[in-house]
């Protein structure tokens, strides 16, 4: 997994709040690198198989890390090398987690079909989500008016949003239906319906997306009901026999209606939310990219740069650079 402090409120003072590349496996290390020239920082200690990592929002100098094999989650502060907090509570593995939008509150999302919101200080539960019997996969946060919104992706091919504010469940997205001539439920089981991957758009925080292991990005309005608004596929997709590519993580555009997404052929795709065309394949990895996250550098000109970084089956960890403007069709630019 990886994460990257790039937009998180940098300070012109390096020394304080340098530019941070954080890589975890399964060996339970967190190695911190230098994003722009490779250069290893620390390794941190971390749980046994870290699953996800995330960078407090506002500095970039507190990172959170979960553990899909014992449950907890752990809280470090870069440059004191320091562990602060490891958060207790679960009863199954963490497959995601984030601080909120403000900074407020750490949360985590496991196989156990919970969503918990955490104290950072203090280390306690504040509040739990109950989605349902099907364990959690993918959290996003920062949704609706007041950014208050999380959505988390579930194996039985739904998506939840809850407030944090108001302690509430307030829609689910079916973005897997099983077919209407479904025999039996161990066959269910069987289909590509878990949803890996999910966001919410900068530029429209009631617009979501949410991806799966069938290949298949759909966009949403939470604003008229939870509406589909646009189902985006690769165009083999709709070939029996073309090798599938489930989406394992997706990030939309800090400006523009557009949605990154990494997937289990090693490719990274550019979309289009409004017409749900595809508008850019980026290559080089050779297999699955198990983790992915993005920083946009100076989006608002014209879609700008983005900076994905990645890490996959391949044993590598890249980082691209994509031209948005060279991406969009003339008309949009």
């Amino acid at each position: 997994c990886t994460a990257l402090n790039l937009d998180c409120n940098l300070t012109e003072d390096t020394t304080k709040t340098p530019p941070l590349a954080a890589v975890g496996g399964y060996d339970g290390a967190i190695v911190i690198y230098n994003p722009y020239t490779g250069e290893k920082l620390q390794v941190l200690e971390g749980p046994s198989d870290v699953e996800w990592l995330c960078f407090h929002p506002k500095g970039g100098s507190v990172l959170l890390a979960g553990s899909v094999a014992d449950g907890t989650v752990w809280m470090y502060h870069i440059p004191m090398k320091k562990c602060m907090q490891v958060f207790v509570g679960h009863q199954s593995g963490v497959t995601a987690g984030s601080f909120s939008a403000d900074g407020k509150w750490a949360l985590s999302a496991s196989q156990d079909g919970t969503l918990r919101v955490w104290a950072p200080r203090t280390g306690n539960c504040r509040h739990t989500f109950k989605t349902g019997e099907a364990g959690l996969t993918c959290l996003a946060i920062g949704g609706g008016s007041d950014g208050q919104l999380v959505l988390v992706g579930a194996e039985d091919g739904a998506a939840h949003a809850c407030h944090v504010g108001t302690k509430k469940i307030v829609a689910t997205l079916r973005h897997f239906e099983p077919p209407n001539n479904q025999a039996n439920d161990d066959e269910e089981m069987e289909l590509p319906m878990s949803v890996e991957a999910v966001g919410f758009s900068p530029a429209n925080p009631n617009w979501c997306a949410t991806g799966g292991v069938d290949g298949v990005l759909k966009i949403w309005d939470l604003s008229h009901d939870g509406q589909c608004r646009q189902v985006c596929k690769r165009p083999e997709e709709g070939n029996a026999t073309a090798r599938k590519a489930g989406i394992t993580r997706l990030r939309w555009h800090a400006a523009l209606p557009l949605v990154l997404t990494a997937s289990t052929d090693g490719v990274l795709r550019l979309w289009d939310a409004r017409s749900g065309a595809m508008l850019k394949e980026i290559t080089g990895h050779s297999d699955v990219i198990n983790d992915m996250d993005v920083a946009f550098l100076q989006p608002e000109n014209n879609g700008g740069t983005i900076i994905a970084a990645t890490a996959s089956d391949d044993k590598s960890a890249r980082i691209f650079e994509i031209d948005v403007a060279a991406a969009l069709p003339s008309q949009q630019q």
